[in-house]
């Protein structure tokens, strides 16, 4: 009798051991997948950017080595995005794209001296600190900048549950279009989303590291959210 009311115990006590077993083995395929990918990546030379989810922190490498380094203080996830093995920029837009005012010059006429304007130059100022980041893989990585006024986290805190709400709408209308819709939200410092606009341009590499080794097969937008 009594080893009938154990039995379920001892099938769960079963079942949970394979389970974290087989994320063990999950953790440790993702780990060597990332890594091959890295060294590939180090013996072209090339610069590449890493997003470190589990770390939350975005690289700019080359040749295995960090250029530089910006942190992620929160993000949001949708389908499954991934850049593992490595994915190319295939595009990069904003609403506030830097612009400069461009001098047209006739070489045939000169130009008098009070109407010559000095050339300026793009500054750091000038880049958006919010961007959406296509991939050639269909993943969009859309970047805004983390507010830190009382007014801004609120905004952000009322958005949330609509982001999450209008996500499956989304889904299910590039479905019927005959794709998937796969996102991935990141929040970053004003600076550091400027910079990071800056330093990519298009066709660099980009590796994601999911933030769990499960994250292939759980739902995707389980990750931390802003």
């Amino acid at each position: 009798m009594y080893s009938l009311l154990l039995l379920p115990l001892i099938l769960f006590g079963f079942a949970s051991t394979a389970s974290a077993a087989d994320q063990t083995l999950l953790a440790l395929q993702q780990t060597n997948a990332l890594l091959q990918a890295e060294l590939e990546l180090g013996r072209t030379g090339n610069t590449y950017l890493l997003v470190d989810l589990p770390a939350q922190r975005m690289k700019l490498k080359a040749n295995g080595l960090t250029l530089k380094e910006w942190a992620i203080s929160g993000y949001r996830r949708w389908g499954h995005p991934s850049a593992l093995p490595a994915a190319k920029l295939a595009s990069k837009s904003s609403r506030d794209e830097p612009e400069r005012e461009v001098q047209v010059v006739n070489s045939a006429a000169p130009v008098p001296e009070e109407s010559a304007k000095p050339f300026e130059a793009f500054e750091l100022d000038d880049m958006p600190a919010s961007y959406l980041l296509l991939l050639d893989n269909g993943t969009e990585i859309t970047v805004r900048q983390n507010s830190s006024q009382w007014l801004g986290s609120l905004w952000r805190g009322l958005a949330t549950p609509f982001w999450y709400l209008s996500r499956p709408l989304i889904s299910n209308w590039k479905f019927m279009r005959g794709s998937s819709y796969n996102e991935l939200a990141l929040f970053m410092s004003e600076q550091d989303a400027r910079m990071l606009y800056w330093a990519l341009k298009e066709g660099s590499l980009c590796l994601i590291r999911p933030p769990e080794a499960v994250a292939a097969v759980a739902p995707a937008h389980s990750g931390k959210s802003q």
